[in-house]
């Protein structure tokens, strides 16, 4: 099994034990609105490439300590009671954590190294990003309740879009890079 779709299914509550789905690639759980807790078997997709959970409304954590090297692309968009997003991959290149209620962002992120787009819009709890990574290209903290954008921000040299719309506790902006 490589791809599995589950989108839409309203009523799935959790996942079964995922241990044998070793080759999974792709996982699609959008809008599965009443989706609470993944299992912690989710550590067994090592060959996880694409994870879509945009509306999965109910979900709360993603398990900690599950380390999915694979993982590329990840949108959890609208998952609006999810309070962290723990350290799961190293190699993703797309997060959208936008509608959370995430909090604050995973310290390691700064070493995620191919990671180019990253949007936390609309994430009213986001108080705080303490560094940002230096290969983004796009960054998107629109309508968060940051009040300042870290100082390194200045060495990301291949940031093109950089959206701070409705940042209403934004302060000033640091010196930004020149790219």
């Amino acid at each position: 099994l490589k791809k599995m779709s589950l989108s839409s299914s309203w009523y799935l509550k959790k996942l079964p034990d995922l241990s044998n789905a070793t080759n999974l690639e792709e996982l699609d759980l959008r809008a599965c609105q009443n989706l609470v807790e993944l299992p912690s078997s989710f550590s067994c997709l090592h060959k996880l490439k694409y994870l879509n959970m945009m509306g999965c409304r109910r979900l709360k954590e993603v398990p900690p300590h599950i380390n999915l090297k694979s993982l590329e692309l990840v949108n959890m968009y609208g998952c609006s009671r999810l309070k962290s997003f723990p350290d799961i991959s190293t190699n993703i290149s797309s997060l959208d954590i936008s509608y959370t209620d995430v909090e604050e962002l995973p310290e390691s992120m700064t070493m995620w190294s191919r990671l180019r787009t990253l949007e936390i819009y609309k994430s009213r709890n986001l108080k705080i990003v303490t560094h940002v990574p230096l290969n983004l290209t796009y960054l998107d903290l629109s309508e968060t309740r940051i009040d300042k954008i870290p100082d390194d921000i200045k060495n990301v040299h291949g940031l093109q879009i950089l959206f701070l719309g409705g940042c209403r506790k934004l302060a000033s902006l640091p010196e930004l890079p020149g790219s």
